[in-house]
């Protein structure tokens, strides 16, 4: 099964376990039912904003997203059931350590180049912890418009530069800068330079959003 496969059909499952069709769907995030159908059926990438309004339309975590998109991460020591820990899954009977291997990362590519990859999750709080990769020229919106959802996003830059568009406000965030925004305010983000710009990513989602919060397309 491919990445495409994977993702497009959890949201499947996801929207399907809420009896809810596929022109509802696409009604409420803003894309047709065609588009939607594409992505369901693993044919189509999806853009960040549509993902996040996916993902805020069905009630997802980002962990359930990404739970048919890679393999677990590996746990160490050997598996044995116990409590749930960061990064979905459970921990080994009396450790709350959950370790995700370099090689074993979950990921989901988007239609404009850029890939998220799981680092942790702790899904009670509503914590994502990514590892970010924008190729040059890649961009968070292939359409160019701002997006906005619920929830803050904390970035640090290890490799490139990030230009960064927040409401009338533009900032270019070189390795070693960070920047928190409020996820709600419209954003936009960039690799306007040469190289890969690698960054890790929190999000602190908060769930059950208004309509006001689904991101703007």
């Amino acid at each position: 099964m491919t990445e495409l496969d994977a993702v497009g059909g959890r949201i499947r499952a996801a929207r399907q376990a809420r009896g809810m069709s596929l022109r509802a769907l696409a009604e409420k995030v803003g894309v047709s039912a065609s588009m939607l159908s594409l992505l369901e059926n693993g044919r189509s990438r999806s853009s960040i904003p549509t993902l996040y309004a996916v993902v805020e339309a069905l009630d997802l975590s980002m962990d359930e997203l990404f739970s048919g998109a890679q393999p677990l991460p590996e746990q160490s020591p050997a598996p044995t059931a116990g409590p749930p820990a960061w990064g979905g899954g459970t921990a080994p009977t009396g450790s709350e350590l959950l370790v995700v291997r370099a090689g074993n990362r979950r990921r989901i590519e988007m239609e404009t180049g850029v890939v998220w990859e799981q680092l942790g999750h702790n899904e009670q709080d509503g914590v994502e912890f990514m590892l970010v990769t924008y190729p040059p020229g890649a961009s968070s919106s292939d359409s160019g418009r701002y997006q906005r959802h619920s929830g803050l996003e904390c970035a640090h830059v290890m490799q490139g530069e990030l230009t960064c568009k927040v409401g009338f406000e533009e900032v270019t965030l070189g390795a070693g800068d960070s920047l928190t925004i409020d996820s709600s305010r419209p954003h936009l983000f960039e690799n306007n330079g040469s190289v890969d710009m690698r960054a890790v990513w929190l999000v602190l989602r908060h769930r059950d959003p208004g309509p006001g919060d689904l991101p703007a397309r």
